[in-house]
């Protein structure tokens, strides 16, 4: 048989280029880094970009205070993600855009990668194809997939994981570590991956891989920030609200019968990330043909990594996980649950033409996509008008903000953040700072707010502006 060129066409390259137009239509809506994470990943690749090496200059936490401002980054975030951005941001004029490059071409690697999820389960070639179009739209994560987050390379790397592993395959092993360094509790899918495996060894090399690669992460953490470090992973581990994990207040530890209380609480939100990222009709079909498979051993993982990791991130690290884990953790679900979710509707009844019912899941998928996106493009775009706002700050200058990661990303201001309940005053001498930016009206995440401003000795600039007299 004659080889295939590299250019022909084929499915999976087909359905990569269609993903790649889909994403890179979304990118274009969203005109900055509107959360934490991607303005943190996209500002520490800008400073090993400019030889600065991995650093930050935005203090988001006081539960422990570095000596300055520009201090040691990957303290609380993993590198990967960060990591992988360099090469785009060091080569761009614009490295917001090609931080959004390097996502949508991540992002887009989901498709081909649902295809061959589908190929593992033998599906029939319009299964195959539905599986693909529907990793291309990657539901409810249309629109954030194509900001420099870890979401489209930890469903790229988790979703390759899980597949080596229901092969077991020894691509695994490295796949497994990589997934350990691009999220925090990225090492708990290495513990789902090992299930697929019947022999004791071989299941433990599997979830040691993601634990060791974890914990030297964790070795050069605590080397480089010493007990600063400890101080960040304690507030993590202890809070079970975000204004906790700002402030500088001590926070009690809870007990585990308290954090199982607030693990039961949070079960209505786990279920309704679930929803929001299968857009509201994968997880019925997907979890339909998981059980008709329930004997395939390779398909364990999956379960495992779905029902299991949602439980043990809230018990180890409360706030963490409600405040965004399960969702973008969630994200190494969702190329198995599309295939599992194409197959399903193929498989749930034999009246229809094979094609009609998975259509029709793409079609609702489709759908529920462009309003869940529609839907983000309103709730994270509010804080776009932050460098307008602090136009007469002088380039660069130091500023006590409600989102020192986002604005320093977005602005260029380093700074630190001013958590409702604070002794500010004590930040304001440390850092020598003369400038504040207050947070929006109707935002709030436990910082201060226009109406929460009470410091002594400062000047309105604006209406969440203020400068020290």
């Amino acid at each position: 048989m004659k080889a295939r060129h590299p250019l022909d066409p084929t499915p999976p390259k087909l359905l990569y280029l269609l993903a790649l137009m889909w994403h890179m239509a979304w990118a274009a809506t969203v005109p900055s880094p509107s959360d934490w994470d991607p303005a943190y990943y996209l500002s520490v690749a800008r400073h090993i970009a400019a030889g600065h090496g991995a650093v930050s200059d935005a203090v988001w936490n006081l539960g422990w205070l570095p000596d300055s401002l520009r201090h040691p980054a990957d303290l609380h975030w993993m590198p990967l993600p960060s990591r992988v951005l360099v090469p785009f941001v060091a080569l761009a004029a614009d490295d917001w855009a090609a931080a959004q490059l390097a996502a949508v071409l991540l992002a887009a690697g989901w498709a081909p990668l649902a295809w061959a999820w589908a190929e593992r389960l033998e599906a029939p070639l319009p299964a195959r194809w539905v599986a693909g179009a529907l990793g291309a739209l990657a539901g409810g994560y249309v629109r954030t997939i194509t900001t420099p987050d870890s979401i489209a390379l930890y469903g790229l790397l988790g979703g390759a994981a899980l597949l080596a592993a229901s092969r077991r395959s020894a691509a695994a092993l490295p796949l497994v570590a990589l997934v350990a360094l691009t999220r925090g509790d990225g090492f708990l899918l290495g513990l789902a991956c090992a299930l697929a495996w019947p022999r004791p060894r071989e299941a433990l090399t599997i979830a040691s891989a993601g634990i060791f690669a974890t914990l030297a992460w964790y070795l050069r953490g605590w080397l480089l920030a010493g007990e600063g470090w400890l101080a960040l992973r304690e507030r993590a581990a202890t809070s079970t609200s975000l204004g906790q994990v700002l402030s500088v207040a001590p926070v009690p530890a809870p007990s585990w019968v308290e954090r199982g209380q607030f693990l039961v609480g949070e079960v209505p939100t786990i279920l309704t990330v679930a929803l929001i990222v299968g857009g509201g009709v994968l997880v019925w079909p997907a979890a339909w043909a998981l059980v008709q498979r329930r004997g395939d051993r390779g398909l364990w993982p999956v379960a495992a990594y779905a029902v299991g990791f949602p439980v043990v991130i809230h018990l180890l690290a409360p706030a963490i996980a409600a405040e965004g884990s399960v969702y973008r953790s969630g994200a190494a679900l969702f190329t198995p649950l599309a295939a599992l979710a194409a197959v399903g509707a193929a498989t749930v009844t034999r009246r229809y033409h094979p094609a009609f019912l998975p259509g029709l899941l793409l079609a609702a998928a489709l759908v529920s996509g462009v309003l869940i996106g529609r839907q983000y493009q309103r709730v994270l775009t509010q804080l776009g008008a932050d460098c307008d706002a602090l136009a007469e700050v002088p380039a660069g200058a130091a500023v006590l903000s409600y989102d020192p990661i986002g604005v320093e990303a977005r602005c260029g201001h380093p700074g630190v953040i001013m958590a409702r309940g604070a002794p500010l005053d004590g930040l304001v001498e440390r850092y020598h700072l003369q400038w504040a930016l207050v947070a929006p009206p109707d935002y709030d995440n436990g910082t201060v707010r226009a109406q929460d401003w009470t410091l002594a000795g400062w000047e309105p600039v604006n209406d969440r502006v203020y400068r020290r007299r």
